[in-house]
């Protein structure tokens, strides 16, 4: 991993939710050159259709010259033909082109977006992802880069063409009859008036609407972990219910966008006919006094029907547009987060003793006003064994928190080696650690690719020794292919004892010189206990270590138990200094005989 890997992205950079048009154009930054030649190719693709009501003009202005007048030649009729067969030629090449051009385009850019906001994630302080739920996180990582995907291509199309066609019907109407460009300048404005009122109220309810997606998704991910609980206490009707309140709130925020979305667009309709009515009225009234011909009445009308459709298509994009737009404020909420881990500039560990010194650490969590932990004090030797004592909420997983540098003390400070940790780039820090949890993190990938998560080139025998030393032999050589076995979502196929003894083995791989185990063996039966701690006492051998148990049992051979209560430490020692004392280590090991 190299120093630079967490350095902001240009897209990152430029990303400011507050200005969604401009920051939808900066997405694009790197891919200008296609957006050029679709650009090009799009135009080329519209101009047959575009000029086709002056083509057909010509032709009725021919036809009804030679009505009246029986003369004339059938040869200028079939020239304007032979155009637009020409025309239509070049249509087919241009479409598929530019479809293409802009294809990669926007690809591109939702691949880049989705991988930032993956990137971002992974750099965002723990704080953060204490608050964000994967429901959510989920939602803006799909959903709402698919909107901006269906912006992008909305914009492209119906605003591209939109303009195109305004530009080229008020070209040629100015060219032919100047007058009936008044009516274009009094009825555009009146309906873009219109859409500006709408605005702001679908901007509001499309901003309600996406935060209840989010929020359902949020219950619906929970909802799906809690199956074998839900089972398990029968209490399948009211998951039910709790996902059908869900889906009610988004029902009736749903109804509302829709509600308003249709009021706007018949709108929008009633305002463009109209004004094509209208200009129906207009031009056959100047028809009928002889000052335009019958062919311009029907390219004036043809080209007025063209620009009220367009106009109208880029007006009715409105909803599609909020919603995308507030698409890109939702994954701003990532992307632009200031609450970063920040290791740039920090000072890098080749290496790591393990010496520890806790000086006068506090902790308070966000939004809360009970510290977690106060004014802790303890030195640690390299190589020392200390456990973490207490009741729950006593402050035990604070202090594992604390020295991976999830988070950071609120209050004094944490010296490694001799360095304080609030100066050292935790990343390379990292590298030398190790943690076993409670719950163990296994995807669903083979035993193998779960050990070495992480890692490049383990050799096998590598591996070997690490299944070894978890003892995990005998269960790797009763799978069916051994470490190339799948172990399915979760690790579901391995019972609780083997799920540790396989994450203890992925600690073991890194050769790390700090071990951090956090309730390890809380959750297993007596035989599975014992296997995983005796995979435990070969891990730890020589390395510093930090134990938080429940279980006082397993930290016999700690070095140093030190009691927590209430966030204080109020005891510290062997085992046997703090039973011989009485206080509250001994009241904890009365109770668990």
């Amino acid at each position: 991993m190299h120093q630079t890997e967490h350095k902001p992205t240009p897209l990152e950079l430029r990303y400011r939710g507050s200005s969604p048009l401009r920051t939808l154009w900066g997405l694009y930054a790197d891919d200008r050159p296609n957006l050029l030649r679709w650009a090009v190719l799009f135009l080329v693709r519209l101009t047959p259709g575009l000029i086709t009501p002056l083509i057909f003009a010509n032709i009725i202005d021919h036809l009804t010259g030679h009505y009246k007048t029986g003369e004339g030649s059938f040869v200028p009729i079939l020239l304007n033909l032979g155009l637009l067969m020409a025309l239509l030629g070049v249509n087919f090449p241009a479409h598929a082109f530019s479809s293409l051009y802009l294809s990669r385009a926007v690809r591109r850019m939702e691949v880049q977006v989705r991988r930032a906001l993956i990137r971002r994630l992974q750099q965002l302080s723990m704080s953060v992802h204490d608050d964000l739920h994967s429901g959510r996180i989920q939602s803006k990582v799909l959903r709402d880069v698919d909107n901006l995907v269906m912006l992008s291509n909305q914009l492209a199309h119906a605003m591209g063409f939109g303009l195109y066609s305004f530009l080229v019907a008020l070209g040629i109407t100015l060219w032919r009859e100047p007058r009936v460009t008044l009516l274009f300048v009094v009825m555009g404005p009146i309906a873009v008036y219109s859409a500006h009122l709408f605005r702001r109220r679908m901007r509001q309810r499309n901003r309600e609407y996406r935060w209840e997606v989010e929020q359902m998704s949020s219950a619906f991910s929970e909802i799906i972990e809690m199956i074998p609980v839900t089972r398990a206490h029968a209490a399948e009707k009211a998951e039910v219910r709790r996902a059908g309140e869900h889906l009610e709130t988004v029902r009736r925020s749903g109804v509302r966008v829709d509600l308003l979305n249709a009021i706007f667009v018949a709108t929008i309709w009633t305002i463009m006919e109209t004004s094509r009515y209208s200009c129906l009225l207009i031009t056959g009234w100047m028809a009928w006094n002889g000052q335009i011909s019958i062919g311009e009445v029907v390219l004036f009308q043809t080209l007025f029907t063209r620009l009220l459709h367009s106009l109208q298509q880029v007006l009715s994009m409105a909803p599609q547009i909020s919603r995308g737009f507030e698409a890109i404020r939702s994954i701003g909420e990532i992307l632009e987060c200031p609450d970063l881990e920040r290791n740039e500039g920090k000072r890098a560990l080749p290496s790591v003793e393990g010496r520890f010194c806790f000086e006068h650490v506090g902790f308070t969590y966000p939004n809360t006003d009970l510290p977690a932990l106060l004014d802790f004090r303890l030195e640690v030797r390299a190589g020392e064994c200390i456990a973490f004592v207490g009741e729950s909420g006593a402050g035990k997983s604070t202090l594992v928190s604390l020295l991976i540098g999830f988070h950071r003390p609120t209050a004094g400070r944490i010296l490694l080696d001799g360095q304080d940790m609030a100066e050292l780039d935790l990343r390379t820090y990292r590298r030398h650690i190790a943690a076993v949890p409670q719950e163990t993190i296994l995807f669903s990938g083979s035993v193998r690719e779960n050990i070495t998560y992480g890692l490049e080139d383990v050799s096998d025998e590598t591996v070997r020794e690490a299944v070894e030393v978890a003892n995990l032999t005998d269960v790797i050589e009763a799978l069916p292919d051994g470490l190339q076995t799948t172990i399915g979502e979760s690790g579901g196929k391995l019972s609780g004892g083997q799920r540790q003894r396989l994450a203890i083995a992925r600690a073991v791989i890194r050769d790390p010189r700090v071990i951090l185990l956090d309730e390890a063996t809380s959750a297993l039966d007596v035989i599975s206990e014992a296997q995983v701690q005796e995979a435990i006492n070969r891990l730890i051998h020589g390395r510093t270590t930090f134990i938080v148990a429940h279980r006082l049992s397993t930290v016999r051979r700690a070095d140093r138990i030190v009691v927590l209560k209430g966030g204080r430490m109020i005891e510290t020692g062997t085992e046997a200094e703090l039973l011989a004392q009485g206080g509250e280590y001994a009241r904890l090991k009365s109770l668990q005989v």
